[in-house]
């Protein structure tokens, strides 16, 4: 899908969302398919005792409307369950952990319940799990960056539920959005190289297609460098960090290019796999390369040199989160800082 359509998809999801007052019902998908409301609850709960012809039209006017059964005991599609679904691409990542850690204090103090997805940087995962989560009636959604299918679009503008979308900014919302922009954090790491004097550089990163805010730190730094008549080299590992490839990657790159100078990474994890490299290879840091990460995790003020990274506002993040869904489900309106940037800050390190 081109970027275009998906925004124009996006746009359109937005203002049908805005205009939705409730949920869309199962007597309006039996209208839709042609049948009746016993034959649409017959499908959801025991689909092979439906018949196939009739199975495909339920679920043909369940895409189309984006029906969510709601699970909750009496059916009330006005009812609000105390659950609020947190969407995050890993759980394994301290960055998201140390905002889940947060985001869970403030709203069980509140007397809400989280419950957690994890999509694995899968955005049909991420569909399914929206599904599942909003079949709940879930007071609030909370979804990580703003890409999301087209189904997803669809599920979300057809819902009244408050959703925030959190760990991005620069794009319009679904509803209320908190974050930072990672565009802005490249552009962060270049400047400071630059006035360090580098100006042949290289972005080591995890896959784009799994981590498309890797790619907005990319865009960031690249176009800084270039700006400043400096040069960025580009490589991908072929999935998640893993520093033996992250070794890999690196000795070709240099063999490739003897003249690199600095490398920018994408999270703390492919720097610390480029620091591993450069110690097997005897290169000093910064001496011989430069090298900053993302995300300031704890083991980054212990490697040897101490590494430079990008520390984004993890608790933050989970704090205005919980503030914004609260006020929203305490009195339905949204503050008039509904669309947060918290920003980034570079802690400089002698890696760089």
């Amino acid at each position: 899908m081109s970027s275009d359509h998906a925004t124009g998809i996006r746009t359109k999801a937005v203002a049908r969302r805005r205009r939705s007052s409730q949920r869309v019902t199962m007597g309006e998908v039996a209208q839709l398919a042609d049948v009746s409301p016993s034959t649409v609850s017959l499908y959801m709960r025991r689909p092979d005792e439906v018949s196939p012809r009739r199975a495909e039209k339920i679920q043909s006017a369940i895409d189309r409307l984006g029906y969510l059964p709601n699970t909750m005991a009496g059916g009330l599609a006005s009812s609000r369950s105390n659950v609020i679904g947190v969407i995050v691409p890993t759980i394994t990542n301290s960055f998201f952990s140390a905002t889940l850690e947060t985001l869970e204090r403030h709203l069980r103090s509140a007397g809400y319940q989280l419950l957690i997805g994890n999509t694995e940087f899968d955005e049909s995962r991420e569909e399914e799990l929206i599904r599942s989560v909003m079949s709940w009636n879930p007071a609030g959604l909370v979804l990580t960056g703003f890409l999301h299918s087209r189904k997803s679009l669809s599920l979300l503008a057809n819902s009244d539920t408050p959703i925030v979308e959190m760990w991005d900014y620069g794009r319009p919302g679904l509803d209320m959005v908190v974050g930072f922009s990672h565009h802005a954090s490249g552009r962060l790491v270049a400047e400071h190289m630059l006035g360090r004097g580098y100006r042949r550089t290289a972005f080591i990163s995890t896959n784009f297609q799994r981590d498309v805010r890797a790619g907005d730190r990319y865009l960031g730094f690249r176009e800084t460098i270039e700006a400043a008549g400096g040069r960025v080299v580009l490589r991908q590992l072929s999935g998640r960090s893993d520093t033996a490839e992250t070794g890999r990657l690196l000795g070709e790159l240099i063999a490739e290019n003897p003249g690199i100078e600095a490398i920018c990474c994408s999270n703390d994890m492919v720097a610390l796999g480029v620091m591993f490299e450069c110690q097997r290879q005897g290169w000093p840091i910064p001496d011989r390369l430069a090298v900053a990460g993302f995300g300031n995790q704890d083991f980054t003020a212990s490697t040897v040199p101490p590494m430079t990274s990008v520390e984004p506002p993890r608790q933050e993040i989970g704090r205005h989160v919980a503030r914004l869904l609260m006020a929203r489900l305490r009195d339905g309106t949204t503050p008039q800082e509904g669309n947060l940037d918290l920003g980034v800050e570079l802690v400089v390190r002698e890696s760089t």
